[in-house]
């Protein structure tokens, strides 16, 4: 928004002043200004450009006359659209007359008129500035229609002005350039002239028009300027400020990375812009030495093209340069486009391609198409085209509104028959690569090579037949076919192009290292381009029948590449014409050997495609066409990873329903199992249990083949001998077998078994009468034996003494250590467990004193842990018996009783009298190893089975049942006291 009403140039003036517009005391300020202005404006924008410094040479010497000291003109755009104008002058006294002072005035022109800068720079650079306010302090200045002028001839030669500057060309150009780029970015450009220091500020503004000149619009319409400052300051809005002479010395920090001009020293920095040619800079110059007016046409050249351009992009240096090259050639500097032409064309055509570029921006299209008929010419004239020229012109083929086309393509046919004369083939490949690269192009070259018979004798046919012979695959012969039909159908219709599609496809297909993934995507391919056509998107009829065709021909080969012995099964499944039943038409139609091929591959593709396939597949084929089929259906089983499902296995071994034992031959089926299975007769046990559910194996649901039968006996024979004592075997399989299949298991568990079992079962029935009169004879003769018993209870039949027996026998060693549950069925008492610990060693029996008792799980780790509520043993004491043996025993606290209670009978002949001995005595006495316990008590409420795994001190033990009290086993068991010598004897 403008910070003042209409379209009038407001003023404002600022001096030293006893008060001002912001203050009320002596000082510097705005002494005066237009209503419009807006105070913040004022203070912020205007104000910081309200000042001056003196030059230190004047002011060295103590210079009063104010004409000597140079005003200080400013010209910037502000950030709101403004234009501001002004000047500072140097004044000797200020109102008191006894200091010096400035006077500043500005002019600020409203955004709506900062276009008046582009053609009125000069009134602008001119403008006739006051030198001093006369008026009431804080007064109002009237706004202005126009700047006021200084009406003098300005137009002097820019040339000799730079001349007289000592400016050359080499630092016109720099000077010219980096104007541009401090614009465009962010560098400051400081100019300290070779001229009076009174001539300074006035030098700077011829300088400043004659840059103003030559500057394109959008730059004219963004340049800042200053003519006077005595020391290169940087300043918001300003790029160019001319400073006094000797401010712009070597090695200033401050100013390093601007541009700066020493026209006094002669030193220059940062104006080295690397680039051998610049365009613009060299057209400017050229234009100043022959006709300074011709520079208005060509920014008004650049204006137009560039019109609709973002500002930013207006402002590159490059672009300009471009334009410059295009407004030579367009005065005939013909030199510029020869030298690199198809630059120059695609330049151009970046200007063209914009929407409705071709009539905006008319004199660059006029430019393009007087190039084009050049290039025309030539071509005429026998010359080779360029194909980077061709590429621009199929650039400028493809915009709109023009009536070019047609010429376009004359050129490129003529061009390309030239080629052919020259043996140009790289030429002629670039030309149709440029012209495929358009479809519009194509069908518009095509259509007319095809209206002659030599273009297209010498254009068409060789064309497709390069592009035949460049396919790498053979679906791209079908991708070529449904190129062409889906711009130039006719062009397939020729015959040279239908039999050189169907030769190159065939050659392409001998060159596939997988045929049958080839045909398959050339069957993608069509399959494609029947959907297109069905939805009214794809190639015509006559095209579609000629893809089928194509097809039909990649089957035909591909039957005749297949071979049943190395084919696999992913490529028998992807085999397209397999898919389709028996409804292929072949024509021709095949031969007799390939129709059998094609027979077995049909069952063979039914027989692994389908879910559960079954000997109907096999209807209908010859001998020779069921052998192929099921050798090729072996191989593939043999090579596949898994039998199951086990519903394919059946086909490979299948020969006829009318076959003595079944259809099968179980005897190569099971052997085909049984290997694939390997060491895992689970597979085979899971075959077993399927078969007996198909017909090819049962004949009833209580009979199977009986050369299934026989090959199962045969494998539990020959094969799985252990299996029927296997108890998962049994349980999983056996026990859920139908009656069928029982019974075949049942019989080979009869033919496994050994000698004694199978004549058991053979002799059953005379086994169970035989056991039956043994049985009435047994109880008879123990009736028998009752009657004729004594009837004294207490009197002893003669040998009826039991012999004490070992506990062991000698050769047999006890374990280290074992424990079996105490029954305590008859105490009752089942609170707790009771643990009965054995000992082969003394030692051993001695330490044991477990705290606790562990039950471990099967993995050897602790599950729970009882603690041990009382221990008490029968462990061996030292003896001071000199022999040395361990004859007395520690059991708790009674042991000093029992050592007295153990003293031997001191008959000496006692002992040889009597059959009865101790059994401990006895084991000492014959080397046998004695066996010591302790019984530990758990816990109330633990409880320990038997089988159970624990861990007791450093014993780990599996708990065994209690053992039966047999005679001679217990220590207890001692000859009756009564048994008499005699009766002993006897």
């Amino acid at each position: 928004m403008n910070v003042f009403s209409g379209s009038k140039i407001a003023q404002q003036m600022y001096t030293r002043e006893r008060r001002g517009l912001f203050r009320s005391t002596e000082g510097f300020d705005t002494v005066a200004k237009s209503d419009s202005l807006d105070n913040n404006f004022i203070k912020k924008t205007l104000h910081p450009f309200c000042l001056y410094d003196a030059p230190a040479e004047l002011a060295a010497r103590g210079e009063k006359d104010e004409t000597l000291y140079p005003s200080a003109l400013h010209l910037f755009h502000a950030e709101n659209g403004d234009t501001v104008l002004g000047t500072s002058r140097y004044q000797a006294t200020d109102f008191t007359g006894q200091r010096s002072a400035f006077f500043a005035h500005n002019f600020v022109v409203p955004a709506s008129r900062s276009e008046e800068i582009i053609q009125s720079y000069g009134d602008f650079l001119h403008a006739d500035f006051a030198k001093s306010y006369e008026g009431e302090l804080g007064g109002t200045l009237p706004e202005l229609s126009a700047i006021p002028v200084i009406r003098t001839d300005r137009r002097p030669d820019p040339i000799a002005g730079l001349r007289l500057l000592g400016i050359d060309e080499g630092i016109f150009k720099a000077l010219l350039q980096a104007v541009m780029l401090s614009v465009a970015g962010k560098k400051k450009i400081y100019i300290a002239l070779n001229v009076p220091i009174t001539e300074l500020s006035a030098r700077a503004v011829e300088l400043t028009e004659i840059l103003y000149s030559v500057l394109p619009y959008e730059f004219r319409r963004r340049l800042g300027v200053i003519t006077y400052a005595n020391e290169p300051q940087s300043r918001k809005y300003i790029h160019l400020s001319f400073v006094e002479k000797g401010s712009l010395r070597p090695g200033d920090r401050s100013i390093e990375k601007d541009f700066t001009f020493d026209l006094v020293s002669g030193r220059m920095g940062n104006v080295d812009f690397g680039e051998s040619r610049q365009p613009y800079a060299d057209l400017v110059w050229k234009l100043l030495l022959l006709n300074p007016g011709d520079l208005d046409d060509f920014v008004s050249f650049a204006d137009q093209i560039l019109r609709g351009e973002s500002p930013e992009h207006k402002l590159s240096l490059a672009l300009y340069n471009e334009l410059a090259v295009f407004y030579e050639i367009e005065q005939g500097n013909e030199h510029l486009y020869t030298e690199n032409k198809s630059a120059v064309l695609s330049g151009l055509l970046s200007y063209l391609k914009a929407e409705g570029a071709i009539h905006s921006r008319i004199r660059l299209n006029d430019i393009f198409l007087e190039r084009f008929d050049r290039e025309f010419d030539l071509v005429r004239q026998r010359n080779v085209p360029d194909p980077a020229i061709m590429e621009c012109f199929k650039d400028y083929f493809v915009l709109r509104d023009h009536n070019y086309k047609v010429r376009i393509v004359d050129y490129f046919i003529n061009g390309m028959l030239h080629s052919v004369e020259a043996g140009r083939k790289d030429v002629l490949n670039a030309a149709y690569g440029i012209i495929e690269s358009n479809d519009e192009l194509s069908a518009t070259f095509f259509q007319r090579v095809m209206s002659e018979a030599y273009f297209r004798k010498q254009l068409l046919e060789p064309y497709m037949e390069s592009r035949l012979v460049a396919a790498s695959k053979s679906v791209d012969i079908l991708n070529f076919v449904l190129h062409w039909g889906r711009f130039l159908p006719a062009a397939l219709e020729q015959p040279f192009a239908q039999d050189a599609v169907r030769d190159y496809l065939l050659e392409k297909l001998q060159l596939e290292t997988d045929p049958v993934a080839a045909v398959a995507e050339i069957h993608g391919t069509v399959d494609k381009a029947e959907k297109d056509r069905r939805k009214g998107t794809g190639v015509s009829p006559k095209v579609l029948s000629l893809m089928q065709e194509l097809a039909a021909s990649a089957d035909r080969f591909l039957l005749n590449r297949l071979s049943l012995t190395e084919m696999t099964q992913e490529d028998l499944l992807e085999v397209v014409f397999l898919r389709y039943g028996n409804v292929v038409d072949w024509q021709p139609p095949l031969d007799r050997i390939s129709k059998q091929k094609e027979n077995a591959l049909r069952a063979a593709y039914r027989w692994f495609g389908e879910e559960k396939p079954n000997e109907e597949i096999f209807a209908g084929l010859s001998p020779k066409e069921l052998d192929d089929v099921q050798l090729l259906g072996r191989r593939l089983l043999k090579e596949a990873r898994v039998l199951e499902p086990f519903e394919r296995l059946p086909l490979a071994f299948y020969y006829t329903s009318q076959r003595e034992g079944g259809p099968l031959d179980y005897d190569a089926l099971l052997e085909l199992v049984k290997h694939k299975a390997g060491t895992d007769k689970d597979v085979i046990y899971r075959f077993f249990a399927w078969s007996q559910g198909n017909s090819l194996f049962t004949i009833s649901n209580k009979k199977l083949y009986p050369g299934y039968r026989r090959a199962i006996l045969k494998y539990f024979q020959s094969s799985d001998r252990e299996a029927f004592k296997n108890r998962e075997f049994r349980k999983s399989y056996v026990a859920t077998a139908r009656p069928a299949l029982q019974n075949v298991y049942n019989e080979a568990r009869s033919q496994l078994a050994s000698p004694l079992a199978r004549w058991i079962s053979r002799s059953r029935f005379r086994l169970l009468i035989s056991g039956s009169i043994t049985g009435i004879l047994v109880i008879i003769a123990i009736i028998v034996f009752s009657m004729l018993r004594p009837d004294d209870p207490k009197t002893a039949l003669p040998g009826t003494s039991p012999e004490p027996t070992p506990v062991q026998s000698a050769g047999n060693e006890l374990p280290p250590a074992s424990v079996y549950l105490k029954d305590q069925s008859v105490e009752g008492d089942k609170g707790s467990s009771i643990l009965v610990f054995t000992f082969a060693k003394a030692d051993d029996c001695v330490q044991f004193n477990p705290p606790e008792i562990s039950l471990m799980t099967s993995s050897n780790v602790v599950d729970k842990s009882f603690k041990v509520a009382a221990s008490h043993g029968t462990c061996p004491v030292p003896s001071a018996d000199a022999t040395g043996t361990t004859s007395e025993t520690a059991e708790g606290e009674d042991a000093a009783n029992a050592g007295a209670d153990a003293t031997p009978s001191p008959t000496p002949s006692s002992d040889a009298e009597n059959n009865t001995v101790d059994p401990s005595a006895t084991a000492v006495t014959e080397g046998v190893q004695p066996s010591y316990q302790v019984e530990v008590t758990l816990e109330p409420g633990a409880t320990i089975v038997e089988k159970s795994m624990i861990k007791a001190g450093r014993f780990t033990l599996i708990v065994d049942p209690a053992p039966k009290d047999t005679l001679g086993v217990n220590s207890s068991a001692e000859p009756s006291p009564t048994a008499s010598p005699e009766g002993t004897a006897k």
